[in-house]
């Protein structure tokens, strides 16, 4: 019994950091002119130490760092929940098809579905981001491209054991149409695995794109804190001991992956008590 106490406990207290972390990072997001002491783009001394006026220093160019994170807070957000949103979409669509499918379609699509299980997805990334233009949006289909299979996956699970369930043969025998079944019946009833999955899935495309923008084939458009690593490695930032240029989008990175991994635990934990428990399914 305490050792269940004490379970739940550690859960609340890690999705209330999670959310509380989540919230400062999508205040930034929301109103960066709320939070950023200056101009991204008005410049001071280059190479400004840490101060008062200027909380992390300046970069080469004299921007101050910490409203450069400041407002490269939205397009990384941005970015990974777009791109989760996108593999959300695809991914459940091509799972419920593949699990409800029978012979050789469900197969071919569980193929495709373990084709991109088994591809690396940050060379496959860096391949297909090269050949792009560097906008905003291609660097978000490139990881949405890559990031949709293992939401696929669980949602094909789940949708091959629902169509043996009692209540979807009785509506087959009732003549319920097949795309009633799948989209009325079935879709509602995979959407927790799904949300579950998308939680999981923005942390791992906000850390893709941050990867993507450190090596130079994020976007070339939009300031994000992999964009700013790079920057910050290729412009002097490390040969002159700047590690506040260098460290501050990796911790905020690390955080940021920190709260959705909180969140993202929580909401699995939840999700295996309904099974084991009062499932309607089950």
């Amino acid at each position: 019994m305490k050792k269940r106490t004490a379970k739940k406990a550690f859960q609340i207290l890690s999705l209330s950091i999670g959310v509380a972390i989540l919230l400062i990072f999508l205040l930034f997001a929301i109103a960066p002119k709320a939070f950023a002491p200056c101009d991204p783009k008005h410049s001071y001394e280059a190479f400004l130490g840490i101060s008062v006026e200027h909380i992390l220093g300046t970069n080469n160019l004299g921007y101050d760092i910490f409203s450069e994170l400041v407002y490269a807070t939205r397009s990384t957000l941005l970015a990974g929940l777009l791109a989760a949103l996108i593999s959300l979409v695809t991914g459940t669509l091509i799972g419920l098809l593949s699990g409800y499918a029978k012979g050789v379609v469900g197969e071919a699509m569980n193929g495709v579905i373990n084709f991109f299980l088994l591809i690396p997805m940050l060379p496959l990334a860096i391949v297909i981001g090269a050949y792009l233009d560097g906008g905003f949006m291609d660097i978000v289909l490139t990881i949405s491209l890559i990031g949709w299979c293992s939401t696929a996956r669980a949602v094909r699970a789940k949708t091959i054991k629902l169509k043996s369930a009692p209540f979807i043969k009785i509506m087959r025998g009732l003549g319920y149409s097949r795309a009633r079944i799948l989209f009325c019946h079935i879709l509602p009833n995979v959407l927790d695995v799904a949300a579950a999955k998308f939680i999981t899935t923005v942390a791992s495309c906000i850390l893709l794109e941050a990867t993507l923008g450190f090596l130079g084939v994020g976007s070339k458009v939009e300031l994000s804190w992999g964009v700013m690593i790079n920057y910050a490695y290729r412009f002097g930032g490390l040969a002159r001991g700047a590690y506040n240029w260098l460290l501050a989008p990796g911790v905020c990175i690390t955080l940021l992956e920190l709260a959705f991994y909180f969140i993202g635990s929580f909401a699995e934990g939840r999700l295996s008590v309904v099974k084991g428990g009062r499932s309607v399914l089950e």
